[in-house]
């Protein structure tokens, strides 16, 4: 006689919507097992009945061969007993609602290889189909509307099953077997294409009319999974000119779409890892080394590299596949703007930017820009994510244990969100700037949204310090909860803390752009030691003034001359520097702005150094986008050269960095015309030093030696490398951010797990 077992089993995190359910079906039938197996709001429940040994087979192959976009965080056995034979079969069944909501949601993934070649195969009744997808791929984050992820809670639910996809959707065998977002030319969204005007093209052929367009050097506004992108041909430089134009965006890069690898090598150099990064299911756009500009010159202006994606959506790999090496693929607003994701709005919003206009009815529910990643320390071969958007969103960051849930609100810049439950901290998509009033509205409607989706209700609410921020304003004005304003810099450490999964107290190296400061001054060049619940300041940059505030960000020169002026004093005018000769009439007013401190804030700010040096070199006296300056500065070191000097001050136990004889010196070898090239290496070097001796004195006072970098400024490659060098010489142990954004991006992060341990210390609360 057979003795027979039944067991039940809980699944959780990412196992809707990436094929669990066929997959844990096949599994059963090699196995011999019967019972059933379903979706709910917290995950993957199943109940299968067989013999032990078989059982135990089953079991191990759940994690040796699940499916490849499955995610399993946790695999609770519920119970196990003995039967007489209760099941005669598997079956998938009706998928449940609960009161709790947990289960993972997927990111949205590129299209597969196996789609991919039905695609092009004129055999098969998907030949063209610009949304085919299976289990293994397609929209998933982007087309959700509730738990569990089943075709009626996606935008997909307008679109009833064809006979054919239907027997394909039932098909046990065949790979859309409980596919939710399955269609065909029958059943599925149609794509059209309208003219600037309106006007709609009337053709059999949408695609083919689009790729004629691209090669007359026509400007055209496609749908892809998060929203709009604009795309032009980069060989074509009165169409990169025209579009630079109408999207009001003089200089900064814009992204490159190429069908495959071997076409990216063409114009690119890539590492193994980047790669492996640009072929991965996530799709981000990879920031790579340029190998030779066979586009225009104006795709990517004064930058030796190219920001370049794979392709990611049937539709896109149609286009290309029109003989294009690469496709202009930008995000389709006004700079600065919103990501446009809705039709009514691309009618009516991008007339005036796009030529042509290619729309779908498929109904994206929540906008996601393109993820931006690079390779950084070509030794350790680390991504570090820029911008954590489309194919990462919402895969959450975990902590050692369960805290208080709530929601954080970000910074004003780069802002995203941040919720947390139990032990998981979902980070939203990149939002934006919220001085914007798209982008504020953006921001609204996804703090909305994301809670509703998470199911997650928020115990308290976590902001920035600066009183003035939208964001913060929000915070006091839309909640009854309490509010825990946490400071930036301290909120940039422990999100890499969070990352790196660290416990105990930290030095924390952050350089940044600027953040409020506990003394209401503007912070961005600080050493911190703390933890998740408080940190203490223990070292900064000496504070310059920002001459017309945050005028200063956007013309370098007014930082240079302050610098400059701390030195020289009135004689600084008489410095033969190219941008004092080019604006001696602007630097006359500076001059007594600087001497009645009239909108002059002061600043301990890394990066507004950057901007300074940048200019003093005569590289960017104004800048068109955030971090230019820093980025050509970081590019043009390339020869050796001894560091800047610098002094150490101590105030009251707080040392201040003096770096003004290093600008002193940049100032003297730039008039003895030593290269670009050698003074941005001994900058880089001078501040990998300053980090060195300052961790060095911190050191010696705490007996710390875990550091975490973080901040906008350690998205400069060599800095962070060289950083890296000279505190693990000196037996530190060093941390920094890969999957979080070091940038403000990664703020909401830092924010939610600061105010989960300060609720908790407040409240003596700990759900």
């Amino acid at each position: 006689m057979i003795n027979l077992f039944i067991r039940k089993y809980f699944i959780q995190g990412i196992v809707q919507g990436v094929g669990f359910r066929p997959f844990i079906y096949h599994l059963a039938i090699e196995n011999n097992l019967n019972g059933w197996v379903l979706n709910n709001t917290e995950g993957v429940t199943l109940e299968i009945e067989g013999t032990k040994k078989d059982l135990d087979q089953f079991a191990k192959s759940i994690i040796s061969e699940k499916p490849e976009l499955a995610v399993i965080e946790n695999i609770n056995l519920m119970g196990e007993s003995k039967s007489k034979g209760k099941y005669i079969q598997f079956n998938i069944i009706e998928s449940k609602e609960t009161n709790i909501k947990d289960a993972l949601i997927s990111p949205d993934t590129n299209v597969c290889n196996n789609c991919l070649n039905e695609l092009f195969d004129q055999n098969n009744r998907r030949y063209k189909y610009p949304f085919i997808n299976c289990t293994n791929c397609g929209p998933r984050y982007s087309i959700i509307l509730d738990l569990p992820y089943d075709r009626p809670n996606t935008t997909m639910s307008k679109f009833p099953m064809c006979s054919q996809c239907n027997l394909e959707y039932k098909d046990v065998e065949n790979r859309r077997f409980h596919a939710q977002p399955i269609s065909c030319w029958s059943c599925g969204p149609k794509i059209l294409l309208y003219d600037n005007k309106g006007v709609y093209v009337d053709t059999d052929d949408p695609i083919k009319e689009v790729i004629k367009q691209l090669k007359d050097g026509f400007i055209v506004a496609v749908k892809g999974i998060g929203g709009y992108h604009l795309m032009v041909d980069p060989t074509n430089s009165e169409a990169v000119t025209q579009l630079r134009s109408r999207k009001k965006r003089k200089e900064k890069p814009f992204a490159l779409l190429s069908e495959s690898i071997e076409q990216v090598k063409t114009y690119a150099s890539l590492s193994s890892e980047e790669e492996r990064l640009l072929c991965s299911i996530a799709r981000p756009i990879v920031i790579v080394q340029k190998k030779h500009n066979t586009f225009s010159a104006n795709v990517a202006t004064n930058n030796c590299t190219f920001g370049v994606m794979l392709a990611y959506t049937p539709i896109q790999y149609l286009l290309l596949h029109g003989n294009f090496t690469a496709l202009i693929c930008t995000s389709a607003n006004i700079s600065d703007d919103a990501i446009i994701y809705t039709n009514d709005e691309a009618t009516k919003k991008l007339t005036k930017i796009a030529d042509y206009i290619l729309i779908h009815n498929r109904v994206i529910q929540t906008r996601l820009d393109d993820s931006i990643v690079k390779i950084m320390d070509s030794d350790k071969k680390k991504p570090v994510t820029f911008r954590r958007a489309r194919g990462y969103i919402p895969f959450p960051h975990k902590f050692e244990h369960p805290l208080p849930s709530g929601l954080a609100l970000g910074s004003e810049l780069k802002n995203t969100i941040c919720l947390n439950k139990n032990n998981n901290y979902f980070i939203s998509q990149h939002i934006g700037d919220l001085k914007n009033l798209s982008i504020y509205a953006s921001f609204c409607e996804i703090v909305s949204s994301f809670q509703k989706l998470l199911a997650i209700e928020p115990q308290f609410i976590a902001c920035d310090l600066h009183p003035n921020f939208f964001n913060t304003k929000f915070a006091y004005q839309q909640t009854k909860l309490p509010v825990f304003p946490i400071q930036h810099h301290h909120a940039h450490m422990a999100s890499c803390m969070l990352e790196n999964s660290l416990k105990n107290p930290v030095i924390g190296v952050i350089f940044d752009g600027v953040g409020y400061g506990t003394d209401k001054s503007l912070w961005g060049g600080e050493f911190l030691v703390g933890d998740y619940l408080q940190c203490e300041r223990k070292a900064h940059f000496k504070q310059f003034k920002l001459l017309g505030g945050d005028k200063a960000v956007k013309e370098p020169y007014r930082i240079a001359f302050e610098l400059l002026y701390s030195i020289y004093g009135d004689k600084t005018l008489d410095l033969p520097l190219d941008f004092i000769i080019q604006y001696r009439e602007q630097l006359v007013v500076l001059q007594k702005m600087s001497n009645k401190n009239i909108n002059s804030p002061v600043t301990s700010s890394v990066g507004r150094i950057f901007d300074g040096v940048a200019a003093i070199l005569g590289l960017r006296s104004v800048v068109e986008y955030e971090g230019q300056a820093a980025i050509q500065l970081e590019q043009i070191a390339t020869d050796n050269f001894d560091p800047l000097t610098y002094v150490l001050n101590n105030n009251n136990d707080v040392l201040e960095i003096d770096f003004l004889s290093a600008i002193k010196e940049l100032a003297e070898y730039k008039l003895k015309n030593v290269s670009n090239s050698k003074l941005s290496m001994s900058f880089h070097l001078m501040l990998a030093n300053i980090v060195r001796d300052v961790c060095n004195e911190i050191r010696s006072k705490t007996f710390i030696r875990e550091v975490v970098l973080s901040g906008g400024v350690f998205q400069n490659e060599l800095l962070l490398k060289t950083c890296n060098k000279v505190l693990a010489e000196n037996n530190f142990k060093v941390y920094s951010h890969s999957t979080i954004p070091p940038n403000d991006g990664g703020i909401s992060a830092g924010q939610a797990v600061i105010a989960a341990h300060q609720f908790v210390y407040k409240f003596g609360i700990n759900n």
